[in-house]
């Protein structure tokens, strides 16, 4: 992933990874569209584990699922939907009082937002087939 200074609360990558994880191979499983603020939210699995994992974190654990919430939606497209949505292409381009996001999927899923801001809203461990 590409840094920005559009991305609130970036510490939570940041201590974990210590840069912005490549979020190629992983896999997005959830969308969810709300019309305040508007707001796009992300729920995507990666097996790409950290390089500090917290204290709190249980010892054994398969995936990081992570919440990415783009705020402030001015423009986003999607298409072709699919089972598996694994990511091929993540990118962030930052304009004057924007930031835009291209997702490509291996299959034919695209997402492109065009937002004010991206939060990055939650990093938690997990195992394949639970939460």
């Amino acid at each position: 992933m590409n840094a920005s200074h559009r991305i609130l609360n970036p510490q939570a990558l940041l201590s974990l990874y210590g840069e912005f994880p490549h979020l190629n191979y992983s896999e997005i499983i959830e969308i969810l569209l709300k019309r305040d603020e508007p707001k796009v939210s992300l729920k995507i699995m990666t097996n790409k584990k950290p390089k500090n994992t917290p204290a709190k974190w249980p010892q054994s654990y398969d995936v990081i699922y992570l919440g990415i919430s783009f705020i402030g939606v001015k423009k986003m497209t999607a298409s072709s939907w699919e089972h598996a949505n694994i990511v091929d292409q993540f990118s962030i381009r930052d304009s004057e009082d924007s930031v835009s996001v291209r997702i490509s999927c291996k299959k034919d899923f695209s997402i492109f937002i065009d937002c004010d801001w991206i939060s990055v809203d939650s990093l938690v461990p997990g195992t394949i087939g639970g939460p």
